[in-house]
């Protein structure tokens, strides 16, 4: 082979590898421009006729439509649409194909094994703008475990998966079987073993760096322990202990499900003792909300069970009394986040429902947005990546065709990092639902064009009929007045007998009631 040969075939390679690395990067990191709409940033004012820029999934920039956009982006005309922040799923297991396991004591489950991308909740979110969701074993445990935040599109739970290891999860409540004695010794127990592992292994450590090192001198086991805690490695920890060495190092928050006001006391007190404060939260169902004193002295984030109105009945008058929980939540200056309901009320399953009652009963329209976005992902930990549309964080925008608070709007599109992941118009599901809706609306104007014309022909055939008969009456009237009427012999006219009355058809032969 000639030199020159050669040196045209390394170019030709050379050359060839750049271009599909260049095509490679244009797939995988698109550069959008959605503008034209009106754009609900969460964390400021709205802007009218605004730009949001996009790139590797990341926001770029937001603006009016005055900002530049670029001559290698992919420009999306939004006009008359309303671009909001991806609506985040603060507590749902609706995701696992389980939600709860049968073990009672689980801190070494991770939801990542439960995950399952084909089923229809993760679809459906995509469809009513959820695109965060926040996926964490249910309340049915003593320790369950461990949450992550996941994207609902994907084919594996890695794919799906952007921020694991969130939350270990656990319940104050009894769960199925339990009283409140059994529930809360199980608990106890659960730390109290780990305690005693945890000290053990941190004086198994220390000894062990002491005879390999002269710098540390033999202490007193209360001083090894509390000296080996921070040389204890990732390897010497066991499946069983990890998730709740990560709980107790800070690595995880603790969500701790409190399904009466009863329990509210004893999960305060553990997240003081177990050093939580700042990463833990209260999942609240029951009548749990008649704690908000002590936990708005706490200073603990809660989440509230998709039924927000609590009932009870005067035990003297039996009137039922009604409460609604946020409004509780809001007057103790507690925040809290919302769930979307799981049973056959379709309404309840729609975040933007359950925001929409919190404007009922008071709350402004930008305060319950910000409840199902920024606030809830406040909540769960991620805020810097999700909630807002603002300039670093995650391109997950959500286009809809109204007020996402009015159940006159619907969602339009979404886009997942700045990829469109749902669009209506492609919806499958909802072609195969509605498969002759054009086809029904396409005949029934044909049909009214048809009926239109054979309308206006029928009225000029009717038009001519009436003149042909309108002047053969009149020749008939005349001939009928020149001939004369037979008369009687007093002259008189004759009567011509009144015609019998038809005889009435049987009802049965109607076929009438």
């Amino acid at each position: 082979m000639s030199t020159l040969t050669h040196k045209f075939l390394t170019l030709g390679i050379t050359l060839l590898l750049f271009f599909q690395q260049g095509v490679a990067e244009a797939q995988s990191s698109p550069k959008v421009a959605l503008t034209g709409g009106k754009i609900l940033t969460v964390s400021g004012a709205p802007v009218v006729d605004g730009t949001i820029l996009i790139e590797n999934g990341i926001i770029q920039a937001v603006g009016g439509a005055d900002m530049a956009v670029p001559y290698d982006a992919m420009e999306v005309d939004c006009s008359g649409m309303i671009l909001a922040p991806g609506l985040v799923d603060a507590h749902n297991p609706a995701g696992l194909d389980i939600p709860n396991e049968n073990l009672s004591v689980a801190p070494f489950v991770d939801v990542y094994d439960a995950i399952d991308p084909s089923r229809f909740f993760f679809e459906n979110s995509l469809r009513n703008g959820i695109s965060t969701v926040h996926v964490m074993q249910g309340n049915n445990c003593v320790v369950g475990g461990v949450s992550r935040i996941v994207h609902p599109i994907g084919l594996s739970p890695d794919e799906m998966t952007r921020l694991p290891g969130i939350a270990l999860k656990m319940s104050v409540s009894p769960k199925g079987g339990y009283d409140r004695l059994r529930q809360r010794a199980e608990l106890r127990g659960v730390f109290s073993e780990f305690d005693r592992w945890h000290e053990n292994l941190a004086e198994t450590r220390y000894e062990q760096e002491a005879e390999n090192s002269d710098d540390l001198d033999p202490l007193s086991p209360a001083e090894a322990r509390e000296k080996g805690k921070s040389m204890i490695r990732e390897e010497d920890l066991d499946d069983r202990h990890r998730h709740l060495a990560y709980l107790d190092g800070g690595k995880l928050g603790a969500w701790i499900h409190c399904g009466a006001a009863t329990d509210v006391a004893p999960a305060i007190a553990m997240i003081a003792d177990r050093g939580w404060t700042g990463r833990a939260v209260l999942v609240l169902s029951g009548d749990a909300h008649l704690a908000a004193a002590e936990i708005a002295a706490a200073k603990v984030p809660v989440v509230l069970d998709s039924d927000l109105i609590h009932r009870e009945r005067d035990a003297i008058t039996g009137d039922v009394e009604e409460t609604f929980i946020p409004e509780v939540m809001r007057q103790n200056r507690i925040r809290f986040a919302l769930q979307a309901g799981r049973s056959n009320v379709i309404p309840e399953n729609l975040l933007t429902y359950q925001a929409a009652r919190l404007v009922r009963n008071g709350m402004s329209q930008e305060q319950a947005l910000r409840t199902i976005t920024l606030g809830a992902a406040e909540i769960c930990g991620v805020a810097e990546q999700y909630g807002s549309i603002d300039k670093g964080k995650v391109a997950n925008i959500v286009m809809w065709t109204g007020n996402p608070l009015e159940m006159t709007s619907w969602v339009q599109k979404v886009w997942i990092e700045g990829i469109l992941a749902y669009d209506r118009e492609m919806d499958a599901r909802l072609q195969r639902l509605f498969p002759e809706m054009e086809e029904e609306e396409s005949s029934d104007e044909s049909k009214e064009m048809e009926e239109t014309s054979e309308g206006a022909s029928g009225e000029e055939a009717q038009g001519e009929e009436g003149s042909t008969e309108e002047g053969a009456g009149a020749k008939g009237s005349e001939e009928t007045e020149e001939a004369a009427e037979p008369l009687k012999k007093d002259g008189k006219s004759e009567e011509k007998p009144a015609p019998s009355p038809a005889p009435e058809t049987d009802s049965a032969s109607k076929g009438g009631l």
